[in-house]
């Protein structure tokens, strides 16, 4: 490691290593599905599906709320601002395991899992200064290694989850807050680390709040006006997210419901085996985005969840599980580097005191296809069941249309960059 990054990488390491003991267990594939099979008769099934595609979703839903968060943790102290929005995490995660098997509970755990997810949508946000700003060099490989091992523990969390609810389904409600207990472990290394030049970015921010009088929510959206650059960026990334989002509830929903798997199988298809691949990709794909611009890096790296909205299509098509596992495994692949991406790829178009902005309307953008997509997905998905039995799958046709607008969205930037015009 730099020299300089050595004291704050390994408290975030050790972060890295504690907290994903807790928030395993609101990552959409883990509780998405299973809710799905755990309320499966408690409500009616099409809403059960609205209901597990809004928690799928809710990572990426959960994000619309980065504005708020850029607002409220303007001109403050980002590291105890950080380590009270993972208190608060933790919290909500706690509740999760006390919601009881009927409607209400339903609602209460959904409700539970939103809130980690919000509190953990300006954890990314402000998290984002701190990356810019403590890792100047070599910024991919660091957070990289951080990823991998969040995802890593992630991954191991949900095995053991899946296993223990194969047993025993009500066996979450003593894992997730032994989890909890766990996490703090990381709350207390993160809130350790120190901000480089702390001062230097709470006075630009707060010269920032007195000539603009007040930070707006559109000063994210001003960031897209004044930098056409990082408009189109997001004009695509909007396609490849949209299209991506829109496909997961239908996949975890085809592997319940034409497939039947079990606990352990389904978080297996739908969370684990994801996350799994990362840590074998995430060094390959961060020595990529170390060398290339962020444009160049999506222009190649979107094809990879095209090809695995192909396995997921033909999956359904001729009820063929292996290809529904091959869908999962290259959707890993692409979440590796997608990880890196999405957490910095705005830093290539902006200045440090300026990051928080870039990254809200890049994290408030998501939400909003967080807002639609998952919702989209599972009622074409329910339409086309309604109609014929197994004709879900065709959702992916969609998915798929959308998605390789991104991806040839991209390609076309990275041309235009190529030959000097971007």
């Amino acid at each position: 490691m730099p020299w300089l990054s050595r004291a704050n990488y390994a408290h975030e390491l050790r972060a890295a290593f504690f907290l994903p003991w807790a928030i395993a267990a609101t990552e959409g594939g883990v509780i998405g599905f299973i809710v799905k099979k755990l309320y499966e008769g408690v409500i009616d099934e099409h809403l059960l599906n609205y209901f597990a595609g809004a928690l799928i979703a809710a990572p990426a839903l959960a994000n619309i709320t980065s504005f708020a968060w850029a607002i409220l943790a303007h001109g403050k102290r980002k590291i105890p601002f950080i380590t009270a929005l993972q208190l608060g995490v933790l919290i909500s995660i706690a509740l999760m395991a006390l919601a009881p098997r009927t409607p209400a509970g339903l609602m209460m755990l959904v409700i539970a899992a939103f809130s980690a997810r919000i509190l953990l949508a300006g954890i990314v946000t402000i998290r984002a200064t701190i990356w810019g700003v403590n890792y100047p060099a070599q910024r991919a490989k660091l957070t990289g290694k951080l990823q991998t091992v969040s995802v890593t523990i992630s991954s191991l969390i949900a095995i053991g989850l899946g296993l223990a609810m194969q047993y025993n389904e009500s066996s979450y409600r003593i894992l997730i807050p032994v989890g909890g207990l766990i996490a703090l472990l990381g709350v207390s290394s993160y809130a350790r680390i120190r901000l480089r030049t702390e001062r230097i970015i709470l006075k630009n921010e707060q010269e920032q709040t007195d000539a603009d009088n007040k930070t707006s929510i559109l000063s994210g959206f001003k960031a897209l006006k004044d930098d056409k650059d990082y408009c189109s960026y997001q004009i695509c990334q909007l396609l490849l997210g949209f299209g991506n989002i829109m496909s997961w509830t239908p996949f975890v929903i085809m592997a319940k419901q034409q497939f039947d798997v079990d606990y352990l199988q389904g978080i297996l298809l739908t969370q684990v085996i994801p996350l799994m691949m990362m840590p074998f990709t995430i060094p390959l794909w961060a020595k990529l985005l170390d060398s290339v611009h962020i444009i160049q890096f999506r222009a190649f790296h979107s094809w990879i969840f095209v090809a695995s909205m192909l396995c997921a299509l033909f999956a359904g098509l001729t009820h063929t599980i292996e290809l529904l596992y091959a869908a999962s495994i290259l959707r890993g692949i692409a979440f590796g580097g997608g990880a890196l991406a999405w957490n910095l790829g705005h830093l290539q178009f902006v200045k440090a005191e300026k990051s928080q902005d870039y990254m809200s309307i890049h994290v408030t953008l998501t939400g909003l296809r967080g807002l639609i997509a998952p919702f989209a997905g599972v009622a074409l998905y329910n339409y086309l069941e309604h109609q014929q039995a197994g004709a879900g799958a065709y959702t992916f046709v969609v998915t798929l249309a959308i998605t390789t607008c991104g991806a040839l969205g991209f390609y076309y930037l990275y041309t235009r960059l190529r030959s000097g015009g971007g």
